[in-house]
């Protein structure tokens, strides 16, 4: 009835069981190994990645931060490497919160070239925080050179000017004073002002001696708790002492005698050491996931697929 069919011996069925038994171990043992992997894998995923995710996050809040509320006095100090600063934080942050989350699908993947991709990105980034705390460490006597020469040359060409640039900095000037609590470039160097557009503008419209404003408003003392100027009409227009006397003969508690150049040297400088601190610490992490990932790539002997999702 079948002619070609023919009953297995029992030789043919021990060995088919065998067959299976290995096949069967042989998938324990993947099993193992994938089991063994996920460690290492979760290590570098949580110790790694999720500080690198939250630097980044803070490098871009900052950067941010900076670029909305601070950014102003980039128009008065005469360099844009504060503007470059903040938004160079910003692309950074964005890059590296992009390069974390590759890295965490590579050690979900376990694949070497998704590792090796991690690797490069990672290396790259952390020799371009060199290369700019180099460069930063390089410019900052040329800086402050520069800032003295821009501070006093804007405000004595722009400050009360006509114009769209002239209306910037004024306003510029303006926060500047206002944030940082100061007057003009150099300390006690209100009678700058009577060498700006501010001043002469009122000359030229015949204002008198004892109505002539000679400090804008932003240099007078102001309360916080009060929310009020302590004087108005002392510090911008006494005659008898500053500003509106021509010697330094009394003092003028309605003024502020600080000027803006040690201001917002020390203002720079303080953000500058906080972009330090934060570039030392990702500097370190930066390193661990290069580390870290250099060992899981060595860990890594093929390209590892899951044995849930393998064919059988």
């Amino acid at each position: 009835m079948f002619p070609n069919y023919q009953p297995q011996t029992e030789h043919s069925i021990c060995k088919e069981r065998r067959r299976r038994k290995e096949e069967e171990e042989e998938e324990e043992e993947e099993e193992e190994e994938e089991e063994e992997m996920r460690p290492g894998s979760a290590y570098l995923t949580y110790r790694t990645f999720l500080p690198i995710q939250i630097i980044a996050g803070v490098m871009l809040g900052i950067g941010i931060w900076i670029a909305v509320d601070k950014i102003f006095i980039s128009d008065i100090i005469g360099t844009d490497l504060f503007n470059a600063g903040a938004y160079l934080m910003i692309i950074c942050g964005a890059v590296l919160i992009l390069i974390s989350i590759w890295g965490c699908l590579s050690t979900v993947q376990m694949k070497r070239m998704y590792i090796m991709i991690y690797f490069v990105a990672v290396l790259v980034s952390f020799i371009m925080l060199i290369g700019a705390g180099i460069m930063a460490a390089a410019f900052q006597g040329e800086i402050k050179s520069t800032m003295l020469t821009s501070m006093r040359a804007t405000l004595q060409t722009y400050y009360g000017a006509d114009g769209t640039r002239a209306d910037t900095i004024t306003r510029s000037w303006d926060e500047t004073q206002t944030l940082l609590r100061c007057c003009a470039v150099e300390d006690r160097d209100y009678r700058l002002y009577r060498e700006s557009w501010y001043y002469k503008t009122q000359i030229e419209q015949g204002v008198q001696r004892g109505e002539i404003k000679y400090v804008p408003a932003s240099c007078c003392v102001y309360t916080e708790r009060y929310q009020q100027y302590v004087n108005l009409h002392t510090c911008q227009r006494a005659t008898h002492m500053a500003p509106g006397s021509d010697t330094d003969r009394g003092n003028n508690p309605a003024l502020y005698y600080t000027g803006c150049y040690q201001a917002a040297v020390n203002f720079v400088q303080g953000n500058a050491e906080v972009l330090v601190g934060m570039g030392f610490g990702f500097s370190v992490i930066l390193i661990c996931g290069m580390v870290f990932s250099i060992l899981l790539y060595r860990r890594i002997t093929y390209d590892f697929t899951p044995v849930s999702t393998r064919e059988r």
